[in-house]
């Protein structure tokens, strides 16, 4: 039910957010690479990417909000989430801080090649720093948690990953 109201709520927000867009959308593309620690088995770090698009919906003075649509890859977890981004840009520095709150569903492996595996709702914290490094082209670290986590055998365990990449401006 949390869940649920959840993605009603960031579903509500972004209905609310694209009628009062205005025609100067910013677009880009984005992919990055680091680790995700699920976990699951007492997993520890391993390697794990993120890739994705966002879409500028309206700017309130330094303030962008965006739609933001993201796949997590990792060795024993997939996710496809959805939800809003809002971006500072702060005056004469080239640096954009940004939090997300996006939600869909994760698929987790509890072992590897075996066929134990669940699929279920979830949500992330997404926070972190672009800057510019060249024009339309930005450096990106962020960290992302995982709020609804994984049903493991009774434990509940919240994903979380560190990643680092580019991001393409148009």
């Amino acid at each position: 039910m949390k869940k649920r109201l959840l993605l009603l709520l960031q579903l509500i927000l972004l209905v609310i957010t694209a009628s009062t867009a205005q025609a100067q959308a910013k677009f880009a593309v984005f992919a990055t690479g680091g680790g995700e620690k699920t976990g699951v088995n007492n997993e520890p770090w391993t390697v794990a990417g993120t890739f994705g698009i966002y879409y500028g919906l309206i700017r309130i003075g330094p303030i962008a909000i965006s739609a933001d649509a993201r796949g997590d890859l990792s060795r024993n977890m997939t996710s496809a989430l959805f939800g809003p981004r809002a971006a500072l840009a702060l005056p004469y520095l080239p640096l954009k801080p940004y939090v997300e709150v996006v939600g869909g569903v994760s698929n987790y492996n509890f072992t590897d090649g075996a066929p134990r595996t669940i699929t279920s709702g979830t949500y992330r914290w997404v926070a972190g720093l672009d800057t510019t490094i060249f024009p339309h082209t930005d450096w990106r670290v962020d960290y992302s948690y995982s709020g609804a986590g994984i049903d493991d055998l009774g434990v509940t365990r919240h994903p979380q990953s560190i990643t680092s990449g580019m991001v393409i401006r148009f």
